[in-house]
């Protein structure tokens, strides 16, 4: 992702939910660079629709950095979009039915260091025609009842890549995956009756490396750590671990890498490049 490389400098200078200097004004038009004049928690009443070729610098947000309360944001074919160092905690004054985080077709997108929850669909959802996002070093938490989703990630033509994430308080879907997808280094804790890793579910073909995880049950988990696989979900599957016993101590067991620990997926000998 170029983020907006080649665009101008837009500086936020108060934390008002609309108008001159504000982060809705900001992403509102294309090919910005959004830097931050000030700190603190936006409350927004809408959700925040983000323009193309933005690169919203969270970092550069002075004492305590932003966060952004009330609502979701959609990258919906926001391409080439680069999101760093920002908390986005929607609240169940947001859209019903809606996502925290939802990109529904686009391309070319970094989300780092992000702290997304409180969702009152999906937490963080991505589906449709999408290819080359990235999400890592993010907290995906606490999907709000009765839903409470960790999100979907599933594309039609291209991938997905989550690395050093924490999926953390969510029922369900942590995540749910279909189409192209890079798995490695995650945290997975307290999943729901709903599924920690949702291998596919679908007639669709997948093709999955998951590796190097860590999934830990919780005072509401009451399923395995994968589910709802299939033949047509391919996994590279390597050094992931599952801690089951809820008693406080990391001491997770490596899971086999077979069908069996990993709910029918289709297991693969080399990974996916």
């Amino acid at each position: 992702s170029v983020g907006g490389r080649t665009g101008s400098v837009y500086k936020v200078t108060n934390l008002n939910d609309s108008g001159t200097g504000s982060l809705r004004d900001a992403v509102s038009q294309a090919n910005r660079i959004v830097v931050f004049d000030v700190g603190g928690v936006i409350k927004i009443s809408s959700r925040i629709v983000v323009s193309k070729n933005i690169y919203i610098a969270g970092q550069t947000a002075p004492g305590g950095g932003i966060t952004v309360y009330g609502n979701g944001f959609s990258w919906s074919n926001a391409n080439n979009a680069i999101v760093r160092y920002i908390r986005i905690r929607m609240g169940k004054g947001g859209d019903s039915g809606k996502d925290a985080i939802t990109i529904a077709d686009g391309n070319n997108m970094i989300f780092d260091h992000v702290s997304v929850s409180w969702g009152r669909d999906e937490t963080f959802s991505i589906n449709g025609e999408v290819s080359n996002v990235t999400i890592s070093d993010s907290i995906i938490a606490q999907g709000l009842e009765t839903h409470s989703c960790g999100g979907l990630m599933q594309t039609n033509t291209g991938g997905v890549s989550l690395f050093r994430n924490a999926y953390i308080d969510n029922k369900t879907r942590n995540p749910k995956v279909k189409g192209v997808n890079d798995f490695q280094n995650n945290v997975v804790y307290n999943w729901g009756g709903g599924g920690g890793y949702i291998a596919g579910d679908s007639d669709g073909a997948s093709y999955a490396n998951i590796i190097n995880n860590y999934f830990i049950s919780g005072p509401s988990t009451s399923v395995t750590a994968f589910t709802r696989g299939n033949a047509n979900f391919r996994g590279y599957v390597k050094n992931n671990f599952y801690d089951s016993n809820k008693d406080g101590v990391l001491n997770g067991a490596a899971l086999c890498e077979s069908t069996t620990c990993y709910s029918n997926m289709a297991i693969q000998t080399t990974a996916f490049a």
